[in-house]
């Protein structure tokens, strides 16, 4: 039996989440498996410099971040961390070790950068796999040492040959995400059994587990809605902006639930998810069938995402606060508008993402020549 190391970083909780989804399907396969959360199984310390760094970057500094991931692709300033990554790869080597890892897979593009200079350094030959965990492709990703990518970007294959790098290693396997509700119940349905109001349009505010976003000026702006709607409104491990939107005083229904496991669920109960665009967040939408409007995605990765989105027909932006009064009175009252947004979704939806990854996995031959020969890292073979 393979045991695989699904290597993660809870910054964020999008590659977390990804993480739980894709052991879920290898564990069904007959696979052991375990997450690390890898900057804090190297050193809490360093886990909270680069939460910290991050989170303050994107809420201080959102359009620094934009540009160093935009000149990122013409410097390869992202080599930095194939540079730090060399002062942990003792740490990262016990680890398989003591687990007994055969196959490493990444969630987290910092995490592959570290895990690739692992394997240069100790001449591993354990199968190395990255799951991209947006629809948009950077440079950043490229390693020699990754043995195959997993991706939802449309364009994974002008990407391959833009850098050079064989198109066998890319697999459209979409992002992988839970296990969707029932497709055929309606959200009538999924409204009542969450105990909402189920004949109500329903729209579902959030900005992902970390709680960011702009929910009080939001949700102030919904007062020029000509109806009343139902707000869901996930404030993720947010404490501040959850007392917050608490307080506010509205003429719709209001709902604040915090960090939930069952997050996907309330999406399919929703008629709309108004959100930033998280790689993660819209995959799961775009498996609900749930129309998306985007607000305030983070510069880089996440306009990216929102781009991609918009050409694909299942999403529309709004690029300033007012635009959403006006693109969401269209969303939830134009019946046609609305429809065509849900059959782009259905025909680029990829709900079963994970268990997609976990076969693949499972069929690669290098994955399989491990699974037979039992090579684990003290008995590696030097070449």
């Amino acid at each position: 039996m393979s045991h695989i190391t699904i290597f993660s970083a809870s910054i964020g909780s999008g590659h977390n989440e990804a993480s739980k989804a894709l052991k879920k399907q290898l564990e069904t396969k007959g696979h052991s498996v375990t997450i690390v959360d890898t900057f804090y199984a190297i050193h809490p310390l360093l886990h909270k410099v680069f939460f910290v760094l991050y989170l303050s970057m994107i809420k201080r500094a959102p359009n620094l971040w934009g540009r160093l991931y935009k000149y990122g692709a013409d410097y390869s300033w992202f080599l930095i961390m194939d540079k730090l990554g060399g002062f942990f790869c003792d740490k990262l080597y016990s680890i398989i070790s003591e687990q007994n890892t055969n196959i490493m897979v990444s969630t987290h593009p910092f995490v592959t950068a570290f895990l690739s200079n692992l394997k240069k350094k100790h001449c591993l030959h354990i199968p190395l796999y990255t799951v991209i965990t947006d629809l948009d492709l950077h440079p950043g990703y490229i390693r020699p040492e990754i043995d195959a990518y997993f991706t939802g970007a449309p364009n994974y294959e002008v990407f391959a040959k833009e850098y050079n790098v064989p198109c066998a290693k890319f697999h459209f396997t979409g992002i992988p995400i839970k296990t969707v509700p029932d497709p055929l119940l309606s959200r009538y349905q999924v409204r009542e059994r969450l105990g909402l109001v189920p004949n109500e349009k329903t729209v579902l505010l959030t900005g992902g587990g970390l709680g960011l976003g702009k929910y009080v000026e939001i949700i102030k702006s919904l007062e020029g809605l000509n109806s009343p709607v139902q707000l869901v409104c996930m404030t993720g491990v947010n404490k501040k902006i959850t007392r917050k939107v608490k307080s506010i005083v509205s003429k719709h229904r209001i709902h604040v639930l915090e960090f939930t496991d069952h997050f996907i669920d309330y999406l399919r109960a929703s008629d709309v998810i108004l959100s930033k665009a998280g790689g993660l967040t819209m995959s799961e939408a775009l498996a609900c069938e749930t129309p998306i409007l985007v607000y305030k995605p983070v510069p880089g990765h996440e306009e990216n995402n929102a781009t991609i989105l918009t050409e694909m027909g299942t999403a529309i932006k709004a690029d300033k606060l007012s635009d959403i009064i006006v693109l969401l009175e269209r969303l939830l009252f134009d019946h046609s508008f609305y429809k065509s947004l849900v059959q782009n979704a259905k025909k680029t939806k990829t709900p079963h993402a994970a268990s997609h990854i976990a076969n693949v996995i499972t069929s690669m031959p290098c994955s399989r020549v491990m699974h037979m020969e039992g090579l684990h890292p003290p008995h590696l073979r030097k070449p």
